[in-house]
Formats: structure tokens, sequence, C-alpha cells
């Protein structure tokens, strides 16, 4: 296909097709999830009869189709994490693909502004007509301490730091002797009543069930995991009677749910919901909290509540040549007679979309009128894990149980992209039946890292007596400073704010914490594990300058904090 820098095609104003000797057309998309593959497999069927009109070009901040309906399954090891990942190159052979995160977007010279990552460089993208699938992201910042927390559902990465996650706490809980320790590490909280929620949950529950048959004192009754919703009844998008099948379900299978409740703060030790009770637990997966885009924030169109608006065509509202589909999109619900309601945020929509799309760029360049996104859903389906699932079909169909799942199951096997891929999922799914779930865990983060953190009042930051491990700084709040005395009272030795940090001498001078530092409110702090912290110390000699000065400034009224 020809080089996207070459020159743009000039549509002719009276609609009709462009001459063949004409400059090909620039299609560009945004977004490499279910609604952007979409538009490219779509737009390659007809490639060969347009191949001098279009040049397609997506860009992807990753390169692989991610099959986001199975990644509850990956986060539980039902399914290897690399099997519901599909290359993008192989699926869309015909399309130049870019790696590279979108910065800006500008309607007025028809560019878009991107980063890629290897180089860091910025590109400038012409286009002639656009297509926005950039999706949405997961925005968790109205909540106290669960940006820093929640553990998201949402990226192959996400699932499986889930995955290491549950297995680190069994392993904690295993050599625990304190029983408050032991009932934290084992009690797991997942944020979200909706489709990911519920599936998720459902998925850890069986994973941490069936793993703890692997450990000497751990039994299957000691996991609590608790499934929070805000909403009177679970998966509000069924129907009553198959919501209540599903709540059933779970409260079985051990799931502990708490309905009519609404998630507040986190800590690492606690979550804390709106009505004030706090739940001991060192594990919050949060599947809640979908937000804007940050691109799309910035961008001047029409918007309801942080979505593109479109037409039935999918035209971005007041554009002409720029389209917008997927979860970034509120696309008007075809059933519906006004255009204030929308179609579900789902994958069986964005694939219809995405064709929509590719068939209106299409009729655009062939002078043919567009035709409106008719496609009112096949029915949803829920698995509710062991061998399980709810499935309410062309609206009046209602399924639950076995057969539901066998749907399922079926359903999402037909709509994995690739034999291949559908063939090792078939047999990661009948392994299962079989054997026992893996419990390596697969790390491939450094274990030392800079980490934000959130502590509610009383909580404690740094024990006395304890190894130095970490250096702090203090981003938000007011912490307290105390030390024990030989009679076991505290004395309050000093109070630090905003901007001081605590805990250097410590790693510098390989001693145990001299003080214990607690949050009097709600406190943030950035925390520097002991190895970077070496290396800062080491190689830069600002750092160490600094931290000789704060010493020497201590005051036996401020006492120097290990």
């Amino acid at each position: 296909m020809p080089s996207p820098a070459s020159p743009a095609a000039q549509p002719a104003a009276d609609g009709h097709r462009p001459s063949a000797a004409a400059a090909p057309a620039r299609v560009l998309i945004l977004g490499g999830g279910f609604a952007g593959v979409a538009v490219a497999q779509e737009l390659e069927k007809r490639v060969r009869r347009l191949s001098r009109l279009i040049d397609v070009t997506l860009v992807s901040k990753t390169n692989y189709l991610l099959f986001l309906p199975m990644l509850p399954e990956a986060a539980s090891g039902s399914i290897e994490l690399t099997h519901i990942m599909s290359p993008l190159r192989p699926l869309i052979p015909r399309t130049r693909v870019r790696i590279e995160s979108v910065q800006s977007i500008d309607l007025t010279q028809q560019t878009v502004t991107t980063l890629q990552p290897s180089t860091r460089r910025e590109q400038v993208l012409p286009w002639d007509y656009l297509v926005i699938a950039l999706g949405n992201i997961v925005d968790l910042a109205g909540l106290a301490g669960v940006a820093q927390h929640g553990l998201p559902i949402k990226t192959i990465g996400d699932a499986l730091h889930i995955r290491n996650r549950a297995i680190e706490m069994l392993d904690g809980a295993e050599a625990a002797t304190d029983p408050d320790e032991r009932r934290r590490l084992l009690t797991f909280v997942v944020a979200g009543g909706g489709f990911s929620g519920v599936e998720l949950a459902a998925e850890l529950n069986a994973f941490l069930r069936d793993a703890a048959r692997a450990y000497h004192t751990i039994l299957a009754q000691d996991i609590r995991l608790v499934l929070l919703h805000s909403g009177e009844r679970l998966l509000p998008e069924l129907s009553a009677g198959l919501a209540r099948f599903a709540q059933r379900q779970l409260q079985r299978q051990g799931i502990e749910l708490k309905l009519r409740t609404r998630l507040a703060a986190a800590t690492a030790q606690e979550v804390i919901l709106q009505d004030g009770e706090r739940l001991g637990a060192n594990t919050l997966v949060v599947a809640v909290g979908a937000g804007t885009n940050p691109v799309l924030r910035s961008l001047e169109a029409a918007k309801d509540r942080g979505r593109l608006k479109v037409d039935r065509t999918l035209l971005l509202v007041g554009q002409t040549r720029v389209w917008a589909l997927g979860d970034c999109a509120a696309v008007p619900d075809p059933k519906a007679k006004q255009d204030d309601q929308y179609v579900p945020p789902t994958a069986q929509f964005a694939l219809r979309e995405g064709r929509t799309v590719a068939r209106n760029i299409v009729a655009t360049l062939e002078g043919r009128p567009p035709q409106p996104f008719t496609f009112a859903g096949l029915g949803q389906l829920v698995s509710l894990g062991q061998h399980t699932a709810v499935a309410e079909l062309l609206g009046r169909i209602k399924v639950s149980g076995l057969l539901a799942w066998l749907l399922w199951r079926g359903f999402y096997l037909s709509r994995l992209p690739g034999l291949e891929r559908k063939l090792r999922v078939w047999i990661d799914w009948t392994l299962d039946l079989f054997s026992r779930r893996d419990l390596a865990q697969l790390n491939v983060q450094r274990t030392e890292r800079v980490t934000l953190a959130h502590y509610e009042p009383g909580q404690v930051i740094i024990r006395q007596g304890d190894p130095a491990d970490a250096f702090f700084v203090i981003m938000r709040g007011e912490v307290q400073v105390v030390r024990e005395q030989p009679d076991g009272t505290e004395l309050e030795v000093d109070r630090m704010h905003q901007g001081d940090s605590f805990g250097e001498v410590g790693l510098l001078q390989h001693r145990r914490r001299n003080a214990t530092i607690r949050a009097v409110d709600a406190v943030d702090v950035i925390a520097l594990g002991s190895t970077d912290f070496g290396l800062l110390a080491e190689s830069w000699q600002g750092l160490a300058n600094l931290l000789a000065h704060t010493a020497s400034e201590r005051t036996p009224q401020r006492p120097l904090v290990s």
C-alpha cells in the first residue's frame, strides 16, 4: 500500500469517486482495540478494489489485540495470558501499524500528534479521514488511596498483577502468626457489580479456594472474598430474575455480597466504605471508575459525560470526515427513538460499529450516502464460575446454569481472533477441568520502584524497631513521630507535614527504625525502596548533601528519624 506520507487525495466536490490517478486518501485509525481493528479489517476486505483510493494506518499503544472478555479467566489462571493476545500485524496485514501513543488531535489542521515510545520522539500524522477508537481509562482519582492501592482490571499487566497478588497473599498467610494479619491477607475485596466485577470475583474466588489446597495451614473456608456494589442488585443490565440467580450462585460459592455499598477510600491494609465500615484487607480489585481518555478531554467536540457524541452513522457531531466508536463514543441506540440513549460499550457492539464505520468511509469515497448503525445486540452473557452462567439472548430468551455457561464459552471462543488462538484457549479450558491451577508467580517488574501510598488517620507508616526498607516523602497530610519509652508509654517527639521526609538515616546507616510514624489525618506519601534509594544516594551528590544538611538541622525538639 502507498506510504502514509503521500499527499492527500482531494475528494471530488460533487462527491463522486476520485480518479484512479488521484493520490490515495489517508485513513487514520486511532486505537488497537476491538473497534479500531474491526474498521481496518473491514477496509481490508475491500482493499483490492480500493487499493488506489485509500491508505490505511492504525495507531495503537500495544502491538496486540487483547480479548477483554476473557481477561478475568487469564487473571485466575484458567487460560494462559498470552493466549488472549493476538498480534495486530497478522490480523490486519494490509494496514500500516504504528505502535505509538496519541498525544493530541487537531481537527482543524487534520493532524494527529503521537509519541514513539522507543525513541521518545513526536510524530505528526496527517489524515483525510479519521477514526477515533481510543477507548476509556481507569479513573480512580476521586477515591482516596484507591488509585495507589486498588488493582484495576483493564490490561494484561493488570491480570498478571492480580494473579501475583493473590499468590503473594496466600504465601504470606501461610507464614503469618498474627491472627489479625492473617485475616487481612486472606480477605479480598472486589468493587463493582457489573459484568467485569462479577466475572472477576467468581474467577478469583475459584482460584483462591482451589489454590488453598496446596497450603498446609490454609483452608478454603479461611478465604473471604467480598463483592461490593452500589446498586440494589448485581448485574443491572440483566433482568431481575437472572440477577437474583447470579447472586444466589455467588453466595453458594462463598462470596460475600455487600449491595447498596459504595467504596470510599483504601489503604494498604484497609478498604473503607462510604458508610464508615472498614474491611481489613490487603487486596482490593476495582472494576469501576471508567474515565475519559486524556486526549479526548481537550478535544473540542460535542460530548456526553465525557464520551464523544456521534450521529446514527457514527460521524462525530459537527464533522464530515471524523468517526468515533467504541468505549470513547456515545453511540445512539438503534432501538431508541431519541438520540440520548446509547448502546453499551461492549465488544459485540464495538465490532459492528467498526464494520459500519468502514462501510461509511467507503461510501463517502464513492459518493454514496452513509448508512446508519442498526445493530441492536445479540444479548448478554455473564460467567459465574463453577460451570455456571446467566444469559439473556435477543432480549427475551433467558438461560441460566450449565447451558448458559456452555453458551458463554462457545460464543466467546468463536469470537476469539484466529484459529491458533481458539485452539490454545480450548486446550487451556480442557486442561483446567482435570488439573489444578498453576501457583507460580510471574514477576516481570522490578521488585523495588517508586510507589505512592495512602494512609488513614491513626495508621502506622513505619514502626519503631522494624528494619529500615524505604524512604518516604509526604505529599499531603500530617504525621506524628512518637518514640516508645522503656516503660512502654509513647512520647510524641515531632510532627511532619507536606514536603517533609523521613526514613533516610535507617537506610544509610543500616539501622532499625528509631521511632514510629503515624498518620494524624489522611496522608499520601511517596515511598522509595532501599535499593533504589541507595543508588540515588551514592550517585547523586546533591541528595547526599541535602540529607546531611537535614540531619545537621535537627534539634532535640525535632530529632532525626530513621
